[in-house]
């Protein structure tokens, strides 16, 4: 393939190769060291097969359509036949899907399939209705699905899956041929049949039984010799589904078994990993034809916010020089100041959390470090393998703010992580953001985002915003007993925030997009003393302007009477910097006091954590 590569990059002419076994094919656009990749969850419908009751042998002639829907409104179609163009198939058949075209479907709490097929030889209607993809819980990600609609006469089984960190690849492939003796292309048209099947490197995972896999697979092209597609040559052969979900730390594959009149064209496997922007075209060259395949990438931001102002995510503040007093009109309620006037926030990004998981192997153990390149350096992860961290259920990394929060939106997030125990590489990459990129094609700020970084065995899943005007909270956390305070409390549980701003509507938002400021699992139960202040692994956190800091606490502290009481609640803290704010959180027995403070200035002197 480098062959091939180099020598196409070289020269307009292409040589005449021959066809190479599939095993020989490398993959293309593996690094070292890899730059992050946005990533949202998408779904992926690979299929849709009818079952009737109607016991006639009858073939059936189905039109009708199926649509995703965000709320009430349309926006992709999957399946769209008049009455006059309806598909016949034969009961229990599969129906020849279309789109998504130009994006891709994003899950969240309003998205449907909405089925509608209706039989015309019996004029009877087939199937009709709606199939939610709001993933409900965690375990409906990353698995392949199956979910039915039924209808008067028969019922849709609908194959898909819910890519938890995922882009989409839009697939182009040209047919070019040309001339046996000078090597000139032949500008014409070429009758091309066969199959284009696209599937995923590590189809296994997402499944439970090896019989599963093949749903995996989504048919893009196919035709018979006896129906063949006319191409024109030099021109991309038209798919009914040329888009294709894709996990973020995965690899696309695709089938070619392409013929024209003459002979076979293209008959091999390609790889193509999933890359922030494009991956490199492959050629495929016979004796008289040439085959280009490429793809490109893109994520699904575009789509989410299509449409929308930034004020709809966060509501923004004009830009003004820091010290310089809003216009009274636009003096944020939750920021009182004796003279009616405020002061701006600062510009920085928020790390929520960041998970790993690993793709040759389950990730058990993890050490390494994680560097904010901020112009200053900041490590909010920094283990050794003699000192490694075993993570818990949840997958993620134990990442510390208690210095500073990272005051710029023009950074870099330099990882490097592995894990000790199995040998495997998780991560080793970067996340860049700068002012060049901030505002490209759309405004990145003040947005739920999430980049991939992969690594050789695994990738590291890093969700964070980049705030245009936040203030910095100082959270501090003490426990007490209300009798015996000089006996030690023994206590487990969490300490969850998150701003008042954001859409947690999703068990995905619920999780990645809320930071953990304390998690102790009952195993790992934490000694202290009446009164004294809770070390906790972040206590910085940044709350855009207009928001109020959201701590949700389910903790667990052991009485005088040997049985453990739950101090559980949710507290809410509005901007203020008049001053440090306090409440409560009251078991039967013992309560939590938690004080935050807010500033909008940076820290003074030395930024520098090593």
């Amino acid at each position: 393939m480098a062959e091939v590569r180099e020598k196409c990059e070289a020269s307009s002419s292409i040589p005449i190769l021959k066809p190479r076994n599939i095993f020989e094919i490398e993959d293309i656009g593996e690094f070292d060291y890899v730059s992050g990749c946005k990533a949202t969850p998408l779904v992926q419908v690979f299929s849709v097969h009818i079952s009737t009751d109607l016991d006639d042998e009858k073939p059936y002639k189905i039109y009708g359509s199926i649509r995703a829907l965000e709320g009430p409104y349309p926006c992709f179609d999957l399946y769209h036949r008049d009455p006059d163009d309806s598909e016949t198939i034969w009961k229990d058949g599969t129906l020849s899907l279309i789109g998504p075209v130009g994006g891709a479907i994003v899950p969240s709490l309003k998205t449907s399939l909405d089925i509608c097929l209706n039989d015309r030889i019996r004029g009877v209607e087939v199937v009709k209705g709606e199939l939610n993809l709001d993933p409900m819980t965690e375990d409906s990600y990353d698995t392949l699905l199956k979910g039915v609609v039924e209808g008067a006469h028969g019922s849709a089984y609908v194959y898909y899956t819910i890519f938890k960190f995922a882009v989409y690849g839009s697939l182009k492939v040209t047919v070019n041929t040309y001339d046996d003796v000078d090597g000139a292309y032949k500008a014409e048209a070429a009758d091309i049949y066969g199959s284009i099947v696209v599937g995923y490197e590590n189809g296994r995972r997402y499944c439970t039984t090896d019989e599963e896999v093949k749903f995996l697979e989504t048919r893009v092209f196919d035709k018979s010799s006896h129906q063949p597609l006319r191409v024109l040559i030099g021109k991309p052969i038209t798919f009914s589904r040329n888009v294709v979900a894709v996990p973020a730390y995965s690899t696309l594959k695709i089938q070619l078994n392409l013929w024209d009149s003459i002979g076979k064209i293209a008959g091999e496997c390609l790889r193509f990993p999933a890359h922030f922007t494009r991956s490199k075209p492959f050629y495929i060259q016979t004796q008289h034809a040439y085959v280009a395949v490429d793809v490109r990438w893109y994520n699904a931001y575009l789509h989410i916010y299509k449409g929308r102002k930034v004020e709809d995510v966060q509501k923004k503040q004009p830009r003004v020089l820091q010290d310089q007093p809003l216009p009274a009109s636009l003096v944020p309620r939750a920021i009182p100041s004796k003279k009616n006037i405020c002061y701006r926030g600062i510009e920085g990004t928020e790390i929520f959390t960041i998970s790993v998981e690993g793709i040759n192997g389950k990730i058990s153990a993890l050490c390494g470090t994680i560097e904010i390149d901020d112009g200053f350096d900041l490590f909010i992860y920094k283990k050794h393998e003699s000192c490694y961290e075993t993570l818990l259920d949840h997958g993620l990394a134990s990442i510390e703010f208690n210095y500073r929060a990272i005051y710029s939106t023009d950074l870099y997030i330099i990882l490097n992580l592995r894990d000790p125990v199995s040998k495997l590489e998780v991560s080793k990459g970067e996340v860049c953001w700068s002012v060049f990129n901030l505002r490209s094609n759309m405004s990145w700020e003040n947005k739920q985002l999430c980049s991939i970084v992969r690594g050789r065995d695994g990738y590291a899943a890093v969700h964070y915003a980049l705030f245009d005007n936040a203030f910095e909270a100082t959270v501090e956390v003490k426990l007490f007993r209300d009798s015996r305070p000089d006996i030690p409390i023994i206590s487990y549980g969490t300490l969850i925030a998150s701003n008042s701003g954001y859409d947690y509507s999703t068990s995905y938002q619920k999780k990645y997009y809320k930071s953990r400021l304390l998690d102790w699992p009952r195993d790992r139960s934490v000694e202290l003393e009446s009164g004294s202040k809770i070390a906790m692994l972040k206590s910085k956190v940044l709350v855009p302007s207009g928001s109020s800091l959201i701590i949700e606490a389910d903790f667990f502290a052991l009485g005088i009477d040997d049985a453990y009481e739950a101090i559980s609640g949710t507290v809410e803290f509005e901007i203020d910097l008049c001053g440090s704010s306090t409440e409560v959180i009251r078991g039967e027995h013992q309560w939590m006091e938690i004080y935050v403070t807010f500033k909008n200035t940076p820290l003074d002197g030395n930024l520098c954590n090593i």
